[in-house]
């Protein structure tokens, strides 16, 4: 039988979308948030990376982004060029998980986003 999503996640995911910055191998690349947790986050990208890849997310937060180390946990194509993935925090200090959920209230990130079927 099939663990909960929700379950096995942990921490709720909060639906923000907002225009962050991945950074993989030294390069930049816009991505658009769909939603996070304090432990990962979902975002779409014209561009696909492997499960598996080390990257880091830029957190747009006053005063300064905040770099979150994260492991692509999945990529699939959503539409023609667009690609939805789920990214999953690595390693990530006590401040930095503060932050991540300063940036969720930040941007007003109240009701946890239901499950998907």
């Amino acid at each position: 039988m099939a663990q909960d999503k929700a379950e096995r996640r942990g921490f709720p995911r909060f639906p923000i979308e907002a225009t962050l910055v991945l950074e993989r191998n030294k390069e930049k690349y816009p991505i658009r948030l769909l939603d996070i947790s304090k432990t990962g986050a979902r975002f779409a990208s014209d561009r696909p990376f492997s499960p598996e890849s080390l990257v880091r997310i830029l957190l747009a937060h006053y005063p300064v982004d905040v770099p979150l180390r994260a492991l692509v946990a999945w990529s699939r194509p959503i539409s023609e060029g667009v690609f939805e993935q789920g990214a999953e925090f690595v390693n990530l200090p006590s401040a930095e998980s503060l932050l991540v959920s300063d940036f969720i209230a930040e941007k007003g990130g109240k009701s946890p986003a239901r499950p998907e079927d």
